[in-house]
C-alpha cells in the first residue's frame, strides 16, 4: 500500500481517480477472479487490486493512462512474468487489449467521468469468464435496474446482451482516497451463455435511438424505422415508453429494423 500512502494526495480530477483502500472489499474482488485466470484490469493505479490479483492470475494485462503508475507497472513487468502493461487511455486501447491477450475476465475500478461510453464499449464483449467492475453507485444502479424503473436505460439494456448482473459490494466514500462524494458499487457480470439473436453493435444504434426522448413513446423515437403497425405486429405496444421494454423486445426491434433494411 506504499503507493497509495505516496500518491493519495495527488489523484488527478481530470482522470477520477479514487484509489481503493478498504482492504475487504480489495479481497472480495481480487477472490471474485478465479486462479489461474487470465485477466485485464483498467486503471491499476497504485495496485491495491493489482497486486492481489497477481497473485492469482496467469496472466495480467493493465491499462494505465496516467503516466506516474504506467512507468510503476512498466517496471514492475520486468520482474513479474505474466504481467503486461498497456499505456493510453482505455477507451482506445480496449478493443486492442481484448484482441491481443484474450482475457477471461475484466475487473476495473472505472473512472467516474467516463464509465458510460466505457460500459457500452465492455458490453459488447462475451469473456467467458465475466467482468467485475467498480462504478458510482448511481451509475451502478442504473446498469442493475430492470424494465419499468426510472433508472432503466440503455446501459441497462446492452449489458444483458451477454451477461447476468448482479451487486457485489456497496462501498462508502471511505473506502477510498480520496473519498468521492458519493456512494460505489460494485458490480459482478457472468456470462448468461444464451446465443444473442443480433448483432450488439445493431442492438447498441437501436438502443441509442430509442431511448433519445425517454418521455416519448416508442413508436414516436422510432419513426421513419417503424411504424406503429410494425411494432404492434413483433407484438410490442406501440403507446409504451422505452424504459418499458426490456431485453428481449429491443432485440425484436433491432430484427425487425434490420429486416426491413436488408
Amino acid at each position: 500500500m506504499r503507493m497509495l500512502e505516496n500518491h493519495k494526495q495527488t489523484a488527478k480530477k481530470a482522470l477520477g481517480q479514487h484509489f481503493l483502500k478498504d482492504k475487504k472489499a480489495i479481497w472480495t474482488i481480487s477472490e471474485a477472479v478465479p486462479m489461474g485466470a487470465s485477466a485485464i484490469e483498467i486503471g491499476p493505479g497504485p495496485g491495491a487490486i493489482t497486486e492481489p490479483l497477481l497473485e492469482r492470475v496467469q496472466s495480467l494485462t493493465v491499462i494505465e493512462k496516467d503516466d506516474r503508475f504506467a512507468s510503476h507497472w512498466q517496471q514492475r513487468s520486468i520482474e513479474r512474468a505474466g504481467l503486461s502493461v498497456m499505456h493510453g487511455d482505455v477507451l482506445k486501447e480496449l478493443e486492442g487489449g481484448i484482441h491481443t491477450y484474450k482475457p477471461e475476465w475484466i475487473v476495473g475500478n472505472l473512472p467516474y467521468n467516463i464509465s458510460g461510453p466505457l460500459t457500452a464499449q465492455l458490453a459488447g464483449h462475451a469473456l467467458s469468464g465475466g467482468m467485475i467492475l467498480m462504478y458510482q453507485r448511481e451509475v451502478g444502479e442504473r446498469i442493475m435496474a430492470g424494465p419499468g424503473s426510472k433508472v432503466y436505460g440503455g446501459l441497462s439494456v446492452l449489458v444483458r446482451h451477454y451477461y447476468h448482473v448482479k451487486r457485489l459490494l456497496t462501498l462508502p466514500p471511505g473506502a477510498f482516497s480520496p473519498p468521492p462524494k458519493v456512494h460505489s458499487v460494485v458490480l459482478l457480470l457472468t456470462p448468461h451463455g444464451n446465443s444473442p439473436k443480433c448483432e450488439y453493435a445493431a442492438l447498441q444504434k437501436m438502443v441509442r435511438k430509442g431511448f433519445i426522448h425517454r418521455r416519448k413513446t416508442i413508436a414516436n423515437n422510432m419513426k421513419g424505422l417503424l411504424s406503429a403497425e410494425q411494432l404492434a405486429l413483433i407484438g410490442i405496444d406501440p403507446k409504451l415508453r422505452p424504459e418499458q421494454l426490456g431485453y428481449d423486445a429491443w432485440v425484436e426491434i433491432t430484427l425487425a429494423t434490420h429486416a426491413k433494411t436488408t
